[in-house]
């Protein structure tokens, strides 16, 4: 009985070990399928009469535009200008929430695009685990902005949607 007993544990702990193994190796494949991202500003898309966020890599090489609202656009402006309103506007209850319950925005990441719209998530970790939530990049991005939070895209959106540095010329960017 006693051996049939360890060698039950001796299994779950294999299985256990495979298990992590496994989710170390897909947090890894999961880090290099995606691309950091920096808010380089927000422009004014003449054309459709909406703002554009402006997301750069660290050497500017490749520009992600998203158009955006204009209560976003100017939300993120605040977060980024770090001005203090006299009452605190959604995000900043949203960042004052999750301060308050000590959790932390790890990250965002903007993860599709799909029929001409993007898909994020909000990345927030609280007592060691992080849950993924569905959200606008505008919010994500607006959120992010007052955490300090880094932004994240997947390189299949880049793929999609970038304006790499050969085509700003192009485009005036």
């Amino acid at each position: 009985m006693r051996k049939i007993f360890i060698l039950e544990i001796s299994v779950v702990a294999f299985l256990v070990l495979i298990s992590m193994t496994f989710t170390v190796e897909a947090e890894k494949g999961e880090e290099k399928a995606v691309q950091e991202m920096e808010i380089k500003g927000i422009a004014f898309d003449q054309n459709v009469q909406s703002p554009v966020v402006l997301l750069t890599d660290k050497e500017q090489n490749t520009v992600l535009p998203i158009w955006i609202g204009l209560c976003e656009a100017r939300s993120i402006e605040l977060g980024l200008s770090e001005i203090v309103v006299p009452r605190p506007l959604t995000y900043d209850l949203i960042a004052a929430i999750i301060r308050t319950m000590g959790a932390k925005v790890e990250r965002i990441v903007i993860v599709d695009l799909r029929d001409e719209v993007f898909y994020a998530q909000v990345e927030v970790s609280v007592g060691g685990k992080v849950s993924k939530i569905d959200a606008r990049p505008s919010d994500a991005i607006a959120l992010a902005s007052r955490m300090n939070s880094p932004i994240f895209v997947k390189k299949t959106v880049l793929e999609k949607a970038a304006i790499k540095d050969s085509d700003k010329e192009k485009r005036g960017l």
